[in-house]
C-alpha cells in the first residue's frame, strides 16, 4: 500500500506536469470543451457535436500524459532491479486511469448521454493512447508494431468525428457493454509490463528472411507514390505520412476516405438493421472529409518539433548563416503546405461533386478555401517561436493540433456539409493566406534567434 502511494504522489509532481506536454493540450481542450458546453450551438441541441472533437481530443492528452508516466518508470533501466517499483507503479496507473475517466466521463453526462456508452467511447481512447511502442520516452520504446499502429490511428481518427461518437452513443447497451469490456481487457493486457525474462521457456528461432528480388511493378508502383519534387528534397524535413509526395498523399487520402465511409456505413446498417442507401454512403463520405483533411496537414508542421539535428545540419550543410538556414526551412514547409493544401482541397471537391452533394462550381471554390486554410493552419505553431516562455514543445504541439486537427476539421465542415455556409468562412482562407505570408516573412528571423540546444535523444 505505502507502495502504491509514493507511486501515486509522482503524479502530481512538477516533474509530471514539466515532462508531459500533452496535458497543456489536454488542458486547452477541456477549457474549449467546457466553453461549448456553456455555450450549446442550435444546430444539434443537447448532443454530443457540441463537445465531441475537443471532448476527444483532451482524453487523449490525458490519458497519453498518465501513460508517458508510467512507461517512464517501469522501463527504466534501473527499473528491473525494483520488482516492487514495478508492481506498485502498475496498481498506481490502475487507479489513475480509472479516475481520468470517471472525471472525463462528467462532460457528457451533463448532456444527459448513457453512462455506458460514455465509459465505452472513452475505454477506445484508453486503449489506443497506452500503447508502449507509441507513448512514453522515445528512447525507451520496443520496436514499433506496425498492425496495431495502423489499428490504433484507424480508430483514433475514425471516432474523433461527432457523426461517429453520436453512432457509439445510440448504439444498444450490449454492443457499449462488449466494447468497454474488449478495450479494457486490451489495455490491461499492454499495461502488463515484465522485463524479468523466463529462463525455462526456449526462445523462439529467428526466422531467416527470405531475400527475394521485389516486384518490377510493385518496385515502380512504389517509386512512384513515394516521388516528390525536386525542391521539396533539398531540406530534411520530417516526412510525416504522405506530406512530402504528391500521388502518395492522394492515395493516402482515398484510401482515408473509403475505409472510414464503409466504417460509419456498417455502424449505421448494424444499429437501425436496414440496408444501407445511396444516401447514407453519400452523406458519410462528405462527412469524412474532415478526417482525410485533417489527416493529410496534421504531419505539416511537424518539424518544428524534431530541432535535434538542426546543429549539425547547419554546421554540415551549405546553409551559411542562422538565418539562411530558417529561411530554408520555412521555404520547404511553405512548398509542402501549398502542395497538400492543394491536394487535399482539389480532392474534396473532387469527391463532393461526383457524390452530388455539391454544384462544381461551389466545390471548387469551397475546396480552394480549404487549400488557403490548411496553408494558414500549418504556420500557426510559428507563432511560438517569438518568445522564449512558448518556444516549447508544449506549446508548438498544442498550436499544431488547434491548426491542423480542431481546426481544419471545424471548417471542412462548414464548408462541405452545412447549408448555407456561414459568410464568416468565405473570409476565412483570405485572413489564412495573409497570416501565413506574414509568418513566412517574420518567423525565420525569430527561429534564428532562438537557442538550438544539442538535444538528447527525444522523449
Amino acid at each position: 500500500m505505502n507502495d502504491t502511494l509514493r507511486a501515486l504522489r509522482l503524479y502530481a509532481s512538477p516533474v509530471f506536469f514539466r515532462e508531459n506536454p500533452t496535458l497543456i493540450s489536454a488542458a486547452v481542450y477541456l477549457a474549449i470543451t467546457a466553453f461549448n458546453l456553456a455555450h450549446p450551438s442550435r444546430t444539434h441541441p443537447a448532443g454530443i457535436h457540441d463537445i465531441g472533437l475537443f471532448w476527444w481530443m483532451a482524453q487523449q492528452g490525458v490519458f497519453t500524459g498518465l501513460s508517458c508516466q508510467y512507461w517512464r518508470q517501469v522501463r527504466s533501466p534501473l527499473a528491473a532491479m525494483y520488482p516492487r517499483l514495478i508492481a506498485a507503479e502498475y496498481r498506481a496507473i490502475h487507479v489513475m486511469l480509472v479516475l481520468g475517466l470517471l472525471l472525463l466521463a462528467v462532460p457528457a453526462l451533463i448532456l444527459g448521454l448513457p453512462l455506458l456508452n460514455v465509459l465505452a467511447l472513452e475505454s477506445v481512447n484508453l486503449a489506443i493512447s497506452t500503447g508502449s511502442d507509441l507513448t512514453g520516452p522515445k528512447i525507451l520504446r520496443p520496436r514499433l508494431r506496425k498492425i496495431r499502429v495502423v489499428i490504433v490511428f484507424g480508430l483514433f481518427f475514425m471516432f474523433m468525428s461527432p457523426t461517429m461518437q453520436d453512432t457509439l452513443m445510440r448504439a444498444p447497451w450490449f454492443l457499449a457493454l462488449g466494447l468497454l469490456a474488449t478495450t479494457l481487457s486490451a489495455t490491461l493486457i499492454e499495461l502488463h509490463h515484465s522485463p524479468f525474462a523466463h529462463p525455462d521457456t526456449p526462445a523462439p528461432a529467428i526466422p531467416r528472411p527470405d531475400h527475394k528480388p521485389p516486384n518490377a511493378v510493385f518496385r515502380s508502383l512504389k517509386h512512384a507514390l513515394m516521388w516528390q519534387p525536386p525542391p521539396l528534397r533539398r531540406i530534411p524535413l520530417p516526412n510525416g505520412l504522405a506530406s512530402g509526395s504528391p500521388l502518395g498523399m492522394l492515395a493516402q487520402s482515398a484510401v482515408t476516405l473509403i475505409v472510414f465511409t464503409t466504417f460509419v456505413v456498417l455502424v449505421n446498417a448494424i444499429s437501425s438493421l436496414h440496408a444501407p442507401t445511396l444516401l447514407l454512403v453519400r452523406t458519410a463520405a462528405t462527412a469524412t472529409l474532415g478526417q482525410v483533411a485533417m489527416l493529410g496537414a496534421m504531419p505539416l508542421p511537424n518539424w518544428m518539433l524534431s530541432r535535434r539535428d538542426w546543429p549539425f545540419l547547419l554546421s554540415l550543410g551549405p546553409f551559411g548563416a542562422r538565418s539562411d538556414f530558417t529561411r530554408a526551412l520555412y521555404r520547404a514547409h511553405a512548398g509542402r503546405a501549398v502542395m497538400a493544401g492543394t491536394i487535399l482541397g482539389l480532392f474534396a471537391a473532387i469527391t463532393v461533386t461526383l457524390l452530388g452533394t455539391m454544384p462544381p462550381l461551389r466545390a471548387l471554390a469551397a475546396g480552394l478555401a480549404l487549400a488557403a486554410v490548411i496553408v494558414g493552419g500549418s504556420y500557426l505553431p510559428s507563432l511560438a517561436v517569438f518568445s522564449p516562455l512558448t518556444n516549447r514543445p508544449g506549446f508548438i504541439l498544442v498550436l499544431s493540433m488547434l491548426g491542423s486537427l480542431a481546426g481544419i476539421q471545424i471548417y471542412t465542415t462548414l464548408l462541405f456539409v452545412m447549408s448555407p455556409v456561414p459568410p464568416l468562412a468565405w473570409a476565412l482562407p483570405v485572413m489564412a493566406i495573409a497570416f501565413a505570408l506574414v509568418m513566412a516573412r517574420l518567423a525565420p528571423r525569430a527561429l534564428a534567434r532562438a537557442d538550438w540546444p544539442i538535444e538528447p535523444p527525444a522523449l
